[in-house]
């Protein structure tokens, strides 16, 4: 395992659930961070629960969904610290309900927030991490992606189509020492996956701290060493 320390990580969706707890759990690696989201007030809090120095975190709101939403977080990280080591794509967004009750606009949102801005983040990335001579772009996926209930189609195919984008990606930049991984958590215990939906589904929960360790476990892989995709499950009901 390799020793991250000092590395430069940008973390989007960080203002709460996964993102933030991912924060967390690359603060004690004593990463520096520049964390994305949307809603300030979440953001500064999760800024702080970092508990790094001042000039060791950052935050930055910008829509994710647009070339120059992506283009002002990457030149931020890159005029604070000088360059992006890992850049994990964690904003995702989607809807329970049935298909024919979906509005376009939501259709719309989910697979720019999930897919569109993955796509716009590799372009924005690769050069500069070919320059530098390496970097890791980490996307958080879903096990909805390979075995999705009902309800959530639109969420699901957005998740699909991600981790297709991220192999074929990858094959691409894999000579360029650039890590390309895909982590796909079922149940997770956030907003989006709420108490009561897991209950009515049967389905046991993964907490938001145990998805960031397999984030951070990826991070800290051996420098030859590339681990494609992480699928993860609860194991057991925690009391």
């Amino acid at each position: 395992m390799i020793d991250i320390r000092n590395n430069i990580v940008v973390i989007t969706g960080a203002s709460r659930g996964i993102g933030a707890e991912i924060a967390r759990a690359f603060a004690k690696e004593n990463c520096k961070l520049v964390l994305c989201g949307r809603d300030e007030t979440l953001l500064n809090q999760a800024a702080e629960s970092c508990a790094l120095p001042d000039g060791d975190i950052i935050t930055i709101r910008a829509d994710i969904r647009k070339a120059e939403g992506i283009k002002r977080i990457v030149d931020t990280a890159c005029n604070q610290f000088g360059r992006v080591d890992i850049f994990v794509n964690n904003a995702g967004v989607g809807y329970r309900r049935s298909i024919v009750e979906v509005a376009e606009a939501e259709y719309d949102s989910t697979f720019d927030t999930n897919l569109k801005a993955v796509f716009l983040s590799f372009k924005e990335l690769i050069p500069r991490m070919k320059k530098q001579g390496g970097g890791q772009i980490i996307n958080i996926s879903s096990m909805a992606a390979q075995k999705s209930d009902p309800g959530i189609a639109v969420y699901a195919a957005s998740k699909a189509a991600l981790n297709k984008l991220s192999e074929s990606v990858a094959g691409e930049v894999r000579g360029d020492n650039i890590k390309i991984c895909v982590v796909a958590p079922g149940y997770t215990a956030t907003d989006m996956s709420n108490a009561s939906s897991a209950k009515e589904s049967g389905r046991l929960r993964l907490s938001p701290a145990e998805v960031a360790d397999a984030v951070v476990y990826l991070a800290r892989q051996n420098e030859n060493a590339w681990v494609s995709m992480v699928e993860m499950r609860p194991l057991i009901e925690k009391k």
